[in-house]
């Protein structure tokens, strides 16, 4: 990034030298070499008010971190002694003594003059009135210095500005009074709320896309993971992985051994060494992993439903297989979305399984819902988690001409039917989970 943006940097410069001056348009390429006009000097606040510094301060709810404003409080002539200050938010309120959700995810900390920052959460007030925010206290100044720093979580936005207004008091006399006003807008989710999506190509490499947290271009530029992986003949996800390396799978390779792949908690490493689960997968044609284990498809079409024990070890991951039922064999292709799955029949028709009995490991998935037809048109379909912010599972699909689409997921429908377009030359890939 730093040395793309020395070579526009340096671009604009040698462009704008070679426009003439009464060219018209240099001036939009490179700064002008002369500093501008002074204006008349900006009018000191009055005594008695607070004036937050830049205006309404904007803050993104997600990774981006906290923001901080400044809030300059000019006192009259003569105050003495010790002074408090505090926010009254006007359009926030708590009734019944019961937060409203998307509060806490807001963590608050304020400093006076310089000071060090400090927790000043916001207070509960009685019922119907509204929370406060209590600033430090410190001694009187002619000019008192707030800094106001709020970090927004992913769910801590509400589209909506949030204002209030600052009173400084001293032995209960108002000494100063102003507007305050926070914007809180969507950000980018943090790193354990996002998806990924994986990639084999034919080496054998393996390629991780971050989620984005954004529907219309859902993916990061793909990282190595490594290599060695075409020795695997299926590969599948125990559930969604996440951006924070976050997430397990299971690999079986051609001598029929599984492998089961536990998630380090690395993004730039995503996996621990492997560790052998066991022989004789070979008898399955079909492995799909969900949240709760693994669906395995033998040959004669019977699924079995492998329940993941979450004390267990890694070599020793799942229970007794317990048999689902019969004719899976007319699927063509499977895969988990959320706690569900869906599946391609031989005529193109997609079929939607919602989680069945949670207690019952014998019925894993409710009775399918025709999703549509058309879906021959994929070489390769994949459920991921949420593409966008705070939704449910999405479904990804590669069409035979290596164009990559997103379907929305729903919560209480199948898929959406709108697709997206989000990429192009995916069949270089072999494999994606």
């Amino acid at each position: 990034m730093r040395n793309t943006r020395t070579f526009l940097v340096a671009a604009s410069v040698l462009l704008a030298a070679l426009i003439p001056p009464g060219a018209g348009g240099a001036q939009a390429l490179a700064a002008p070499l002369t500093a501008p006009t002074p204006g008349p000097a900006a009018a000191a606040p009055e005594p008695g008010t607070v004036v937050q510094r830049d205006g309404t301060v904007v803050v993104p709810a997600g990774e981006e971190g906290p923001v901080t404003s400044y809030l300059l409080a000019t006192l009259p002539a003569g105050a003495t002694g010790q002074v408090s200050a505090r926010i009254d938010w006007a359009n926030l309120e708590w009734w019944n003594s019961e937060r409203p959700g998307w509060l806490s995810y807001l963590t608050w900390s304020c400093s006076v003059n310089g000071g060090p920052f400090t927790p000043c959460p916001l207070n509960g007030p009685h019922d119907g009135e509204h929370p406060y925010t209590q600033l430090p206290t410190t001694t009187a100044a002619p000019t008192l210095t707030y800094a106001v720093r709020v970090d927004a979580a992913t769910y801590g936005s509400v589209g909506v500005p949030t204002w209030g207004t600052v009173s400084v008091t001293a032995a209960g006399e108002k000494l100063a009074e102003g507007p305050v006003e926070f914007q809180f807008v969507d950000g980018t989710p943090e790193a354990y709320r996002r998806t990924v999506l994986h990639a084999r190509d034919r080496s054998g490499v393996l390629w991780q896309y971050e989620g984005t947290g954004k529907e219309d271009a859902p993916f990061k530029p793909r990282t190595r993971v490594g290599g060695g992986w075409g020795v695997y003949t299926a590969l599948t996800k125990l559930g969604p992985s996440t951006a924070d390396g976050g997430g397990d799978l299971v690999a079986r390779d051609g001598a029929g051994t599984l492998w089961y792949y536990s998630g380090s908690g690395d993004p730039a490493a995503p996996y621990w060494p492997r560790v052998r689960v066991g022989g004789g997968w070979n008898a399955f044609t079909s492995l799909t992993g969900t949240p709760r284990g693994l669906l395995a498809r033998d040959r004669s079409g019977v699924l079995w439903h492998y329940v993941r024990s979450h004390q267990a070890p890694p070599a020793a991951p799942f229970k007794a297989p317990v048999r689902v039922g019969g004719g899976w064999n007319a699927y063509t292709a499977m895969t988990a979305l959320g706690d569900g799955l869906v599946a391609r029949d031989t005529s193109g028709v997609l079929w939607l399984y919602r989680q069945g009995n949670p207690r019952d490991p014998a019925v894993p998935l409710a009775p399918r819902v025709r999703v549509g037809g058309g879906w021959n048109v994929y070489s390769g379909l994949v459920g991921t988690g949420e593409l966008g912010r705070l939704g449910p599972p999405d479904l990804v699909a590669r069409d035979r001409d290596g164009i990559l689409w997103t379907y929305e997921g729903t919560y209480y429908a199948p898929p959406g039917p709108n697709r997206k377009r989000v990429g192009w030359g995916w069949n270089i890939y072999d494999a994606l989970l």
